[in-house]
């Protein structure tokens, strides 16, 4: 799972607090990986060395065949190519290739005959059991998120944004799916999509609406809007001034409702600046 360590300008807890989000509810991809990653067993060494992803050394869900004839999972080729600077290259050969990628259907029928059938076993096999079972998990988060429930489009957001469940890291897709559940009224993909607009990730700032968004996260009951309220009037940031009342009233309101996305240290901050408040009092 990739995980974000960018950090806001205005400070806000949404970094540590996706991060937690991303870890309760997308654990699991994380250890899967060292799953992956681990060596087939001799007796299906031979078998499954012919399907493995050459960057994971896992079997591929979504395999794809690049322009250097190799076959890659598609979300690690994408990242792949997403992450190299200058021309993209083949992770085999560190040629130059083109970034075309054509699916190979042949190959995902192959793998998921040799796993039922045991002909490839042990941990690598276990590994893409789980990656199957991610890839139906975002099936269904999607058929909900497109019959209009916000909580899984916030969720669809969450996963584009760590570049988990096997979908490959897209900031464009997770700020499009945020903004998709803030329309649905959902607290936690509003306050996503508020921090989106403050610190223009996967589109443009727009410091206005994202205070609004916040604003309104906040008082449909998000504990992390409330936290970035608190620490917006604390500080004085994106064109506001400072405002103890307004930082002591957004801060108080950090932990009553037991927001599960927030961690303790997060509760701890906002129980420091209130400190800080009394003393400056």
């Amino acid at each position: 799972m990739g995980v974000i360590t960018k950090k806001y300008r205005d400070g806000s807890p949404r970094t540590a607090a996706a991060q937690k989000r991303a870890r309760d509810a997308v654990a699991s991809p994380e250890e899967k990986q060292n799953v992956a990653s681990t060596a087939p067993s001799d007796d299906a060494e031979e078998l499954s060395l012919a399907f493995i992803c050459p960057i994971t050394r896992g079997l591929p869900i979504r395999p794809v065949t690049a322009e250097d004839g190799k076959v890659y999972e598609r979300a690690d080729i994408e990242r792949w190519f997403g992450t190299k600077e200058g021309d993209p290259t083949s992770p085999m050969t560190n040629e130059v290739i083109g970034t075309e990628l054509i699916p190979a259907p042949q190959i995902r029928k192959a793998i998921e005959a040799h796993v039922e059938s045991g002909a490839i076993k042990g941990k690598i096999a276990e590994a893409w059991k789980w990656k199957l079972a991610d890839e139906k998990e975002v099936k269904e988060t999607r058929a909900k998120a497109e019959s209009g429930d916000g909580e899984a489009m916030d969720l669809l957001g969450l996963w584009y944004q760590a570049g988990s469940r096997g979908l490959a890291e897209d900031a464009v897709q997770a700020r499009a799916w945020y903004e998709r559940s803030a329309a649905a009224r959902n607290p936690t993909g509003m306050s996503a999509f508020a921090e989106c607009l403050l610190n223009g990730d996967g589109g443009p700032r727009n410091i206005s609406l994202g205070l609004d968004m916040v604003r309104r996260a906040a008082a449909l009951g998000s504990d992390v809007a409330s936290l970035t309220l608190g620490k917006v009037f604390f500080r004085g940031s994106f064109g506001l001034p400072k405002d103890p009342a307004q930082a002591r009233f957004w801060l108080k309101k950090v932990g009553e409702r037991q927001d599960q996305q927030l961690w303790d240290k997060w509760k701890d901050d906002a129980a420091d600046l209130l400190r800080k408040l009394d003393q400056e009092e």
